[in-house]
């Protein structure tokens, strides 16, 4: 690991690290990336082995148990997919976009990090005694399907990748995990889907959860595997299996276990299970359960709407086609209940990736605007957070601030505290605007 700067009042610094230094080993220990950093560098008396101009230096270090050594290192080099998944959503990008969305990531290291789902694919032996000592828990993992030869169509592998016996060793060495099946229709669906959820249940409970979501497609498929997308029949018939599975495991083992993506409940036009069907939630960044809990966030703000404003406003409020619904049932009619408000949603398609992309995560800064731009959007744009990246812009490199310029409106972007675009309006009428 490269040091690249210091942070004020440095240990590494005083004791005598420079920019440029390698840190190679802490105690004995290689330091491959910042886990090993943090599991190696925690203790109170550190010999710490740097290369600098291709010799070895040693650094006796004594500090306070788990300060920071206050050195700033460059960033981990991931590894890369190998894999050919027919599905994968990177390869039906089109072309243009920013070099990182077309990075296709698969490491542990990713998946204990940020909840990044990995195939486990590329993990030998040494990465799995590794994942065991630093305990590295929870992994999100991508399954798909434990029959062999499904999974090797799937992945684009030549070979059985033992899947199994990794799920296995991390289960008996208490590593939690959850799991996902991206469900092709008429691939690993139907009784190989039921066959999946059997063989991931034996390794209940540090195996906590299983997603069952759709497989996305987008319009830049050409020459790729041929895929069906879900339909609502088969999204009504695939929740009926899944809740008939999941009511056996709370009989059997008092716990849900697996859960329908949200995209599935809304393309059958069936209603959302109560918050108590899905446990702590632990999917929720699958989209597995977040209709739910805006639904109920919602209804508890919903007590601290004001029962007027001063001044007569309209608001408009963006969404996927996906979501819309929620939105224009749950959350207008309160809106429009408050006497000199007016809201609408407006369901934005997606033209960028195409009509069967609906998710309101994947909308364009370009695609929002096109669409928003010739409509009356009256004093305030309100659009979710989910459409932004860590770094706050778009899929398509556009910034909220020129999103807002050419709409001419003021953009306010909100999460879970959805009712604080109302703050913003009431700042206005109480500064006059």
């Amino acid at each position: 690991m490269k040091v690249i700067a210091f942070e004020k009042q440095s240990i590494a610094e005083d004791a005598g690290f420079r920019i440029g230094d390698d840190l190679v080993r802490i105690n004995g220990h290689p330091v491959r990336d910042e886990i090993d950093l943090k599991f190696h560098a925690g203790g109170e008396e550190l010999e710490m082995e740097v290369v600098r101009d291709g010799k070895k230096v040693i650094f006796e270090i004594e500090k306070d148990h788990d300060d920071s050594l206050g050195a700033v290192f460059e960033d981990t080099i991931y590894r890369s997919c190998g894999n050919n998944c027919i599905f994968c959503f990177v390869d039906q990008n089109p072309a243009g976009l920013r070099k990182s969305l077309y990075f296709k990531d698969e490491d542990f290291r990713l998946s204990f990090l940020h909840g990044n789902y990995v195939t486990l694919t590329n993990v030998g032996r040494a990465d799995l005694r590794r994942i065991v000592e630093q305990r590295l828990s929870p992994l999100y993992i991508s399954v798909h399907s434990t029959d062999p030869e499904i999974r090797r169509l799937m992945l684009g592998l030549k070979k059985d990748d033992r899947l199994i016996e990794k799920i296995r060793f991390l289960a008996e060495n208490k590593i939690e995990l959850h799991a996902q099946i991206v469900l092709c229709p008429s691939i690993n669906d139907g009784e190989s889907m039921v066959r999946t959820i059997r063989d991931l249940a034996l390794y209940y409970p540090q195996l906590r959860s299983i997603a069952v979501v759709p497989v996305g497609l987008t319009k830049h498929r050409q020459r790729l595997y041929p895929l069906q997308p879900a339909t609502p029949r088969f999204a009504k018939d695939l929740i009926g299996k899944v809740e008939e599975l999941a009511s056996e495991f709370e009989r059997n083992i008092g716990d849900s276990f697996v859960y329908p993506a949200d995209e599935f409940y809304l393309l059958a036009g069936t209603e959302f299970p109560p918050a108590g069907r899905y446990g702590e939630f632990a999917q929720i960044e699958n989209g597995v359960g977040m209709a739910r809990k805006f639904i109920d966030r919602f209804e508890e703000q919903r007590q601290y709407l004001p029962r007027k404003i001063k001044r007569s406003r309209m608001v408009t409020l963006v969404s996927g086609v996906l979501a819309a619904p929620i939105i224009e049932r749950w959350v207008i009619p309160s809106l429009n209940g408050v006497e000199n408000l007016t809201a609408e949603v407006v369901a934005v398609k997606n033209v960028f990736y195409g009509d069967s992309v609906t998710a309101t995560g994947l909308l364009t800064g370009q695609d929002i605007y096109k669409q928003l731009g010739r409509r009356s959007l009256g004093d305030m744009v309100v659009l979710p957070a989910n459409c932004l990246n860590y770094d706050g812009i778009f899929l398509d490199d556009w910034t909220p601030e020129q999103l807002q310029g050419q709409l001419k409106k003021p953009l306010e972007i909100v999460d879970d505290d959805f009712l604080s675009f109302l703050e913003k309006l009431k700042d206005k009428e109480d500064s006059g605007e």
